[in-house]
């Protein structure tokens, strides 16, 4: 009796396991014909945002004097240093998408750059499940980092195929500025295809 009541727990058990196994996880390690972990690859692209940074504010000045009276280089350190949390009173404290879309309004008067760089920052911190470049989680959600990437490849797709409908100084009118913009947001695009292999905006409906 005792046998028949351990032999039925015991099967119990084995069933219960294989159904939590079966069960859907998005999240793995990154994945690429170079092993690369999460933090190092949003370290990169923070690299790459920072160096956009101060290569757009150097290159207009009008811009940088809408958010300080310092330097270039000054101003790119205090953004990146994380102090603000992320949340700047120049750009309404919105974060992701909601602030590179401000670089698209006609009525929006601030800086274009604070709002096009945070805008990426912040977008790429909750595709990496973090709120800083540093706290970023070795197990990563890989439909969180497809959707980051799909709105990069909107943004770009959007800037590339059709005249922005802002005002005749915003930043993405300008040649030079336009092409640093472009050069800088399809190396993140690059980098983050490498995770599942797949080619920049091959699963994206754009």
């Amino acid at each position: 009796m005792h046998e028949k009541k351990w032999l039925a727990g015991l099967l119990g058990f084995l069933f219960m396991a294989n159904v939590v196994m079966a069960q859907p996880n998005n999240k793995a390690p990154l994945q690429g014909k170079t092993v690369t972990t999460a933090k190092q690859q949003m370290s990169e692209h923070t690299d790459d945002l920072r160096a956009l940074m101060l290569t757009l504010y150097e290159q207009n000045p009008a811009e940088l004097a809408k958010s300080t009276q310092v330097g270039a280089r000054e101003m790119t350190e205090w953004v990146f240093d994380g102090k603000a949390n992320w949340k700047f009173d120049g750009i309404r404290g919105l974060q992701k998408m909601q602030a590179i879309e401000l670089v698209f309004e006609p009525d929006f008067t601030g800086d274009q750059i604070l709002a096009l760089v945070a805008g990426i920052e912040t977008l790429l911190f909750d595709a990496y499940g973090g709120t800083n470049e540093f706290e970023i989680p070795v197990l990563q959600d890989m439909q969180k980092h497809t959707q980051a990437r799909c709105e990069l490849q909107g943004f770009l797709k959007r800037i590339t195929t059709q005249p922005p409908l802002t005002k005749p100084l915003s930043i993405l009118t300008q040649a030079i500025a336009s092409q640093e913009i472009q050069h800088t947001v399809r190396k993140v695009i690059s980098r983050m295809s490498g995770n599942d292999g797949k080619k920049p905006g091959q699963d994206c409906q754009l």
